[in-house]
């Protein structure tokens, strides 16, 4: 610079108090714009609050629930089921011979003492079956209407007006004939009973009965005579 160059003090100091006042001046006016205007506060940006999402907690395991067992008496009813429909189909047809079994032997051979020379075995005929029949019950071989007539009453029955039906057994023999009379139901007087009895025995014919072998045997009849007085 000039003033440095050219050595003079008063010149120097000039120079320095020339640079204190601008210096002075310049701090005055920074001074009287804070005064003015206040203190120039700085803002600060304003806070904006917001949701922040939260993620949301794992569901829960699920409790195993136990399944209550119905009671026989409130069990559902059984669905119904139809009856099923057979239909029969007929088999394949058998195919038949004319070979025939043997019959059965009807002798078997039997241990005993041979004489010299034989086997001791001989032969015991089996038994020939007997044919069965079905039991015959001895049957009337007459009119039965024929045992007892209007006629056989009595004129002294008539009078005493004895009547009644007078039921009776029979014993027949293996000859078809009446053996025995007995009275099972009387009619109330003894002369009818008797008569009953006689008629019957005296004029009662049977075919005798026959039993499971087809023989004849001795049978018995039940029936009645009912003594109605003729008017």
């Amino acid at each position: 610079m000039a003033y440095a160059q050219s050595g003079d003090p008063r010149s120097r100091a000039t120079a320095v108090v020339t640079v204190v006042a601008v210096h002075g001046g310049l701090g005055a006016l920074l001074l009287y714009g804070l005064a003015a205007n206040g203190v120039i506060k700085i803002e600060e940006p304003k806070l904006v609050g917001g949701q922040i999402p939260i993620a949301p907690p794992p569901p829960p395991d699920p409790t195993p629930t136990q399944q209550v067992q119905p009671k026989d008496s409130a069990a559902a009813p059984k669905p119904y089921a139809p009856t099923p429909v057979l239909t029969f189909t007929p088999g394949p047809a058998v195919d038949t011979t004319d070979v025939f079994p043997q019959p059965l032997p009807t002798s078997f051979p039997t241990a005993g003492s041979g004489g010299i020379g034989g086997t001791g075995v001989g032969e015991t005929p089996l038994p020939t079956p007997q044919p069965s029949f079905d039991p015959v019950p001895a049957r009337v071989a007459n009119d039965a209407g024929s045992w007892v007539t209007q006629s056989d009453y009595r004129t002294s029955w008539i009078t005493r007006e004895w009547a009644g039906t007078a039921s009776f057994r029979l014993s027949i023999g293996t000859d078809g004939k009446v053996k025995q009379c007995s009275i099972t139901r009387s009619t109330g007087h003894a002369a009818l009973d008797d008569a009953t009895c006689a008629l019957v025995s005296k004029r009662a014919k049977f075919k005798p009965a026959t039993g499971s072998s087809g023989a004849k045997v001795a049978g018995s009849y039940t029936g009645s005579v009912r003594w109605q007085i003729p008017r």
